[in-house]
Order: structure tokens, then sequence, then C-alpha cells
């Protein structure tokens, strides 16, 4: 009896500690699910959620449709309607490839058209081969009359909206980068005009993605062209007389870039927006509830975007300092009950800095080719005339400086430097 006693204590015993252990694991649950998101967390989301509609005509219908010939703007605007039409009735089934295609080719671009990333600036590389991308081009008319046309919109908000997990929709960026070296070549072919009104549409239209963009790939696509196109006048400016007369178009294209318009701001709240749609639908069933709490993990995510739109960021952007990009955030009491959100969000937070850096160097070289304007029209040497260059020419944080051999005026690069790349972004002062 007294062993049967022994066991049968033992066996309350066991079954108190278990429901001790189930009652404790319950509260950390419990307290965990409830425990309060920061002002921090709270604000980012709402700044992500404090959507602004963009204005004035949209030209996503065109950028959508960029690849194909032979269309009226009726006719891009009804392909976009049928795209739209069959992603929202199945978007886990639609292509994200256009319906054009199976009746239009859109046309092919290879890498034989478009200048190289390095050291050799694209007027020098089509210069050096111009036979090459006169074939290139070819058949491009229609795509470089599509690409003068862009800057004729104000905004390039796409109408595929985030539905769950699925990947968005996104444009053909690459016939973006085509008109580079067909301006390079219509210059060196004599149209010195109009291949340098043709690269301040470009700039204008590369500004205006970048202050529009829905997602950080519109954005980064536009501060590209930007960097580019700045680079390619800069290369046919300096072969021009410093009293040359910009085409009247050219005077707003390359004025210095304001705070707004290097703002990813409105990038982040769509790639939010893309993040929200995911998790919402991860939350559907009971069990999923219980490992990811949907305020929390927002919250959580909400920190890896809400810096960009965050005051202290508009006046980074406008002082020309380094973005403070937060870390992602860390495993805290709220990853208890919430351990998948806590997973996801870190998986979502990459760094971005590198992303605000490159808008940067995009107005830096806004900057560098006024700067370029202005030395070439001083009567004195560019080293004695660089101290009284007017301050919408350079920063506080990087003022212009000359080349080691007084033939470029430099400015150290913030962001990421590609294959090819040195440390600076520069715009030439003489021929050669």
């Amino acid at each position: 009896m007294q062993g049967k006693d022994a066991v049968l204590k033992m066996l309350r015993w066991f079954g108190w500690a278990m429901l001790a252990l189930v009652v404790m694991a319950v509260a950390a649950w419990l307290l965990s699910r409830f425990w309060p998101l920061s002002a921090a967390q709270r604000e980012d989301r709402r700044l992500l959620e404090a959507v602004q509609p963009n204005e004035g005509r949209n030209g996503f219908a065109l950028l959508w449709t960029l690849p194909f010939d032979g269309l009226d703007q009726a006719q891009r605007e009804a392909a976009l309607a049928d795209d739209l039409q069959r992603w929202k009735a199945s978007p886990s089934q639609a292509s994200h490839a256009s319906l054009l295609a199976a009746g239009h080719a859109p046309l092919t671009l290879d890498g034989a058209g478009r200048c190289a990333v390095g050291p050799v600036g694209c007027l020098a590389q089509v210069r050096a081969d111009p036979q090459r991308f006169a074939d290139a081009h070819a058949e491009h008319a229609g795509l470089h009359q599509r690409l003068a046309r862009m800057v004729d919109y104000d905004r390039f908000d796409s109408p595929f909206q985030p539905f769950e997990s699925e990947l968005l929709p996104l444009p053909a960026y690459t016939p973006l980068l085509d008109g580079t070296s067909a301006q390079a070549l219509a210059y060196l072919q004599g149209d010195v005009a109009g291949a340098v009104e043709a690269g301040c549409r470009s700039v204008r239209f590369g500004r205006r993605m970048m202050r529009t963009g829905s997602t950080l790939v519109d954005s980064m696509m536009g501060a590209a062209v930007v960097r580019s196109h700045a680079a390619l006048l800069g290369d046919m400016l300096v072969e021009q007389s410093p009293d040359y007369v910009l085409p009247a178009s050219c005077e707003a294209a390359l004025q210095p870039l304001d705070a707004d318009e290097q703002s990813l701001c409105q990038a982040m709240q769509g790639e939010f927006a893309m993040n929200k749609a995911a998790i919402e639908a991860s939350t559907q069933t009971a069990g999923s509830r219980l490992l990811l709490d949907r305020d929390h993990t927002l919250a959580r995510i909400a920190g890896n975007f809400g810096w960009a739109c965050r005051p202290a960021a508009a006046k980074a952007l406008a002082a020309d300092v380094p973005l403070l990009v937060p870390p992602s955030p860390r495993w805290d009491v709220g990853c208890v009950a919430n351990p998948l959100g806590c997973t996801l969000s870190a998986i979502a937070g990459p760094s971005y800095a590198q992303y605000a850096a490159r808008s940067q160097d995009a107005a830096a070289m806004i900057r560098l080719l006024g700067a370029q304007r202005w030395l070439r029209q001083q009567p004195e040497a560019p080293a004695e005339a660089l101290v009284r260059l007017p301050a919408q020419w350079r920063s506080d944080t990087r003022a212009p400086q000359l080349s080691a051999d007084g033939r470029h005026l430099q400015v150290l690069r913030r962001g990421p430097a590609r294959e090819g790349e040195g440390p600076y972004l520069s715009m030439p002062l003489r021929e050669g």
C-alpha cells in the first residue's frame, strides 16, 4: 500500500507540475500577445499607412507597354486594363507578362545597345564603336519616341494592388536604359541640340519616377536614369563652348533635387503595403494566429520601412547627410506569442541604407553637372573659382573637389559602387 500511495503521490505532483507549466506558458503567451507596442512602432506604421495620392496624368499604361511598337495610347490603356482584369480574377495564376505578347512581339533588347558600367563614359564608348550602337538601335525608333513621351506624365502609379503573398506584376524596366546610348549616338551624328534636349527630358522623367515610385524598384530605376543621363549630359556639354545655351526645357530638369524628390517614403509605403497583404493572408486560420500576431508583426515590419517617412529623413536629405537606417528589430517579449512574425520581420529587413544613398548620389550628380556649367563660365581657373561655387551646387558634407589631374570635378560616392565604378562621382571639366 505504501508503494502504491507513493506512486499516486508522485503522479499527483507530476500532474500539478504539468498544470503549473501550462498555466505559466499560457500566462507568458498572454503577456506576450498583449505586450504594448512602442510609440515609435505606432508612429512608423501611421506614417507608412498615410499614403497621399499622386496628382496629374498617370503614365503607367505607357510604361507597362513600353516594349511594344505599333500601338496608340488607347490600345495601351486597353491592354493594361485586360492585364489588370486577369490579375484581379486570379492573381496566383496570372502571368506577369502582358497579354499583348500573344499578338505583338515585344522589342528584343540585348546588351549590344547599352553602355557598360565603368570608368569609360557612355559617350566615349559610343564614339569608339558607333556602328555597333547604330546597328543595335536600328529598329528602336518607336521605342525612343515613347521614351521621349514619358516626361509628359506626372506619375506612374501601378493599378496592381498587393494580394496576399503574390508578387506584384512589374513593368519591364530594361527599355528605360536604352535611351542613353541612343542620345550619345545622335550627338555624335551631329544632332547636338536634339541629344542634349533628349537627355534633359530623360532626367526630368527620372526625377518624377524617383518621387512618385510606388515600389523601391521604381525609385531606384528613376535614380539610375537620372545618374546615367546626367553623366552623359556632362560629357556632351564639356565639348561645347562655355557660353553654350541650353534648351529651355533643360533649366527645370537640371535644378537641384529637393528632399521630396530624393525621399524613399512613397516607395517604402508601397513595400509596406505588400508585406501587410502577405501578413494578413497568413493569419486567416486559428492555428497560424497562435504563432503569428498581426499587429505586432506589422509594427516590427514598419520599423524596417518607417525611417524613410520620418521628419529626420527629410532633414538628412536636405542636408545631404547619410540617413540613419535602424537595424532589424531584436527579439523581445512580444516574440513569445509571435515567433513566426518575429522571424518574418527579420527577413523583411535587409540594409536599406544603400538605396537611400543611391537617391542621394543622383542628387549629387545633378549638383556636379550644375557646378561644371558654372565653373566653365568663370574667367579664372577652376581651382580658384571653386571657392565661390554657389551653394545650390554643393553640400556641406560633399563639396566638389578637383581630381588629381584637374580634369574632373568629383565628390565621394555614397551608394555602393557597381563593378568597374570607382569611389567618386565625377564630371569632366575639360575635353579628353
